[in-house]
This record gives C-alpha cells, sequence and structure tokens, in this order.
C-alpha cells in the first residue's frame, strides 16, 4: 500500500484513511497532518469516526485502504507494540491504571517498552541491568515532578480521585519517551478544576518537553484554547481543518454541531 510522498517536517500523518466495519465506513478518504510542538485536536459530533482515526494511528486498527506514516516511514503495517517501541505513545479513554498499585509502580510499568535487558540478567540484578532501572527510576521520579504527584508517588492509585488516575495514567504514557502523544479524550467526566489542571500539562508537555499531541476532545473551550490546529470529522469525512478561529467560523463546523445547513 502506498500513499502520497511525506509532508516536509511532518511528525505524523495519514494519508486518505478508508476504514469499514462490514458496510459501515468510519472512515472516508481521511487525511492528517501533525508537525512539531503543534497540538493538534481533532473534535466532532458523537460516532465521527474520531477513535477510529486514532486507532489507525496508533495500529490497534488496519484501515482498508490509505497510509500511516511517522517521521517520514511507512507505518501502517506495524503492530501497536512496534509504534510504541518508534515513539508513539497513547491514552485511551477510560482509566488504564493498575488500581492496586501506587502511582510510582504505575508510572514504572510504562518503561517496559524499552526494557533491553531479557529476564536472566533481571533477575541477577546487576550491571546493565541494574544501571537500567536505576535510570528508570530517576525517570519515574522526574515524571512525578512534572505531573505534581509528589503527595501522590507512594498511594494506591485505586484510592485517588479520578482527575488523579488520569494524570497517573499520562505519566505511564510519558515513560514510553514519546515523540508524539496521541490522546482520546483525556477530560471526559473531570471537574472544571481537574479540567483546567490537565490542560495546563498539556501545555507544557508540547512547550517543556517538545512533544506534539493528537488530541480527541469534547470540551470545545478547552479545544479552542489550547490547540495550534483543528481537524472536524463528521461522518467519516473531514469537512474542516485549520486554526481554532478558522474552525470556530467554519459554516460546515457550525451546522455539524448545531444541526442546521451550511452555507
Amino acid at each position: 500500500m502506498v500513499g502520497k510522498p511525506a509532508d516536509a517536517g511532518a511528525v505524523l500523518e495519514a494519508h486518505d484513511l478508508c476504514l469499514r466495519f462490514g458496510a459501515v465506513e468510519a472512515l472516508k478518504s481521511v487525511s492528517l497532518r501533525v508537525m512539531p510542538r503543534q497540538i493538534h485536536a481533532v473534535i466532532g459530533p458523537n460516532g465521527a469516526g474520531k477513535s477510529s482515526l486514532l486507532n489507525c494511528l496508533s495500529g490497534f486498527y488496519r484501515p482498508q485502504s490509505g497510509a500511516v506514516r511517522f517521521m517520514g516511514e511507512d507505518i501502517s503495517t506495524l503492530a501497536p507494540h512496534r509504534r510504541a517501541g518508534l515513539g508513539i505513545s497513547r491514552t485511551f479513554q477510560g482509566i488504564q491504571t493498575y488500581p492496586s498499585m501506587t502511582a510510582r509502580e504505575n508510572i514504572l510499568s510504562g518503561f517496559h517498552n524499552r526494557m533491553k535487558g531479557g529476564l536472566f540478567r533481571a533477575l541477577l540484578y546487576w550491571g546493565p541491568a541494574r544501571k537500567e532501572e536505576e535510570a528508570f527510576a530517576a525517570r519515574a521520579e522526574d515524571i512525578i515532578e512534572f505531573l505534581e504527584l509528589e503527595q501522590e508517588r507512594h498511594h494506591p492509585v485505586g484510592d485517588m480521585s479520578y482527575g488523579m488516575r488520569k494524570r497517573v495514567d499520562l505519566g505511564r504514557a510519558l515513560a514510553l519517551d514519546p515523540r508524539i502523544l496521541i490522546m482520546d479524550e483525556p477530560m471526559a467526566g473531570m471537574s472544571p478544576e481537574e479540567k483546567g489542571d490537565l490542560a495546563r500539562f498539556v501545555l507544557d508537555i508540547r512547550d517543556g518537553l517538545d512533544i506534539p499531541i493528537v488530541l480527541v476532545e469534547h470540551d470545545m473551550e478547552v479545544v479552542m484554547d489550547i490547540s495550534d490546529r483543528v481537524t472536524v470529522i463528521d461522518f467519516g469525512q473531514v469537512i474542516a481543518s485549520g486554526t481554532p478561529d478558522e474552525v470556530r467560523a467554519n459554516p460546515a463546523v457550525i451546522a455539524a454541531y448545531l444541526g442546521g445547513e451550511a452555507a
């Protein structure tokens, strides 16, 4: 499967993705380009195809046609764990933490894909294995500090508030040392205060860690405040793409959200 030539400078690209489930077309020639240091939001009504697009980008779905490229390389056939190994990290709508483990232990679990030593070397716990574990422990502490989880470090995640658990989930995604972060409705179910905190961390990830982000989110106020570019999907098709101001004023977007007819 061959797509269009890679766009210069793009981190992650989708070209003409078509995804069908039987007679249902979830995606119809959807294209997307995420640039460095960019928060690229994907919005649309419920059932528009947003999560299907994220699943194609991260490898959980294999589209019938089209291509996905990462740093200019075609990754359309790579499995999810191979994409994670390249630096594509993902958070999901639901919380994927281990409730009986502490915040620190959950974040440490995110390093598994970066471990180079085998089981035998890990059991011996000497030389490279020990240095690797010490490096991961130090990096986990950096993530804990970055996400302001110091007070929750040794608390079981199952005892934490919803917002804190989502923050730990984000910390585990950062443990992959991602080159891009894909976030599927990270603020769903949060209070306004929790949303404000997470929005601040999303901006810090872009600005402080230099990690571009693909964000699916229903809170339009947050999307318009923090995004650099917005792609709008409706019924599996891209109906608009541009800056938040351009998208906000687009008649097709207004029609999709308000139920009227595009001018």
